[in-house]
């Protein structure tokens, strides 16, 4: 990595975090080993090992106790950035029990806002006492390029007692002609479905098998499937009214269809866009990672020939 391109990086992960990205951007714009800054920190009598450093600038684990967020007030010093500049980025994701204000929906979905808003209050809106603390979705596309299904697999953390449902929203950028059809895998059932054709906005109340008490977590799987002789898809995209831990999205193409070039684009409600492009596997697939996520749009869209 060059300097200029790493300390551009470093500027728009300080603005945007995540911490993890942050940190590690700043080790390698000022050239240090986790070695010499465990060294660093000792000489002001703060232990923190290498691994523990490693783990920071990998996502695997967070500072959170006081001793850990003193150690980051040093590397701030250490690695020469502004003061609070790596702890500010801590504070964005909610601890266990803590709640976070979402976005509200009309902010999240700009010009489709007034639709989805009208569809959800139906059947009442996404509340705050539960949270999405992982996400995995995968798109399967047919030989035609459209949409033919989506299997998704999250993890839910009750933030009060008596959880006992979440909502999805989906809209449709065709018009509302493949708004796909949900059905319940594992977790949870399809309680209840309200859509808006001429809107192309479906929002879904989806039952969990068991009632959740505050700290309680779960999984829950459901699918969506398309109507044959759909349009060709552009992009698969996700909005996140709070911060998540972990999304996924994969679009799997079929090799009758494969795309020119794709791309992983971020969109956060404050904060830069940014938009790099993907390289497909030997399963034809497009995929995107992204820890520690805040609010905001993330997707993966593609050219054809």
């Amino acid at each position: 990595m060059t300097g200029s391109w790493v300390d551009a990086q470093l500027v728009i992960a300080l603005r945007d975090g995540p911490f993890a990205d942050a940190l590690r951007l700043a080790i390698a714009a000022r050239g240090l080993s986790l070695d010499r800054l465990t060294h660093r920190l000792a000489l002001r009598d703060i232990s923190v090992s290498t691994a523990t450093l490693s783990y920071w600038s990998r996502g695997r684990s967070r500072p959170g106790r006081p001793e850990s967020l003193l150690a980051v007030a040093a590397l701030e010093e250490i690695l020469e950035l502004p003061p609070n500049a790596l702890r500010q980025l801590l504070m964005d994701r909610p601890r266990a029990g803590q709640t976070e204000t979402p976005v509200p929906l009309e902010r999240l979905w700009g010009e489709h806002g007034a639709s989805v808003l009208q569809v959800a209050e139906q059947i009442g809106l996404p509340g705050r006492d539960r949270r999405t603390l992982s996400l995995h979705e995968r798109y399967v596309l047919d030989g035609d390029g459209a949409e033919r299904a989506c299997r998704v697999i999250m993890v839910l953390e009750a933030l009060s007692d008596e959880v006992d449902h979440f909502v999805v929203v989906y809209h449709d950028d065709d018009d509302g002609k493949q708004l796909p059809h949900i059905s319940s895998v594992s977790g949870c059932d399809v309680s209840t479905v309200r859509r808006d054709e001429a809107g192309a906005v479906q929002v879904a109340r989806m039952q969990l098998d068991r009632v959740l008490q505050r700290g309680e977590r779960t999984a829950v799987e459901y699918e969506l499937m398309y109507r044959p002789g759909g349009s060709r898809s552009s992009n698969g995209e996700r909005r996140f009214a709070t911060s998540i831990r972990q999304y996924v999205l994969e679009i799997v193409f079929d090799p009758e269809a494969m795309p020119a070039r794709c791309y992983a684009v971020r969109e956060p409600t404050r904060g830069k866009t940014t938009r790099r492009e993907l390289q497909l596997d030997g399963t034809h697939s497009a995929r995107m990672v992204l820890l520690d996520a805040s609010p905001g749009t993330y997707r993966i869209e593609w050219e054809w020939d």
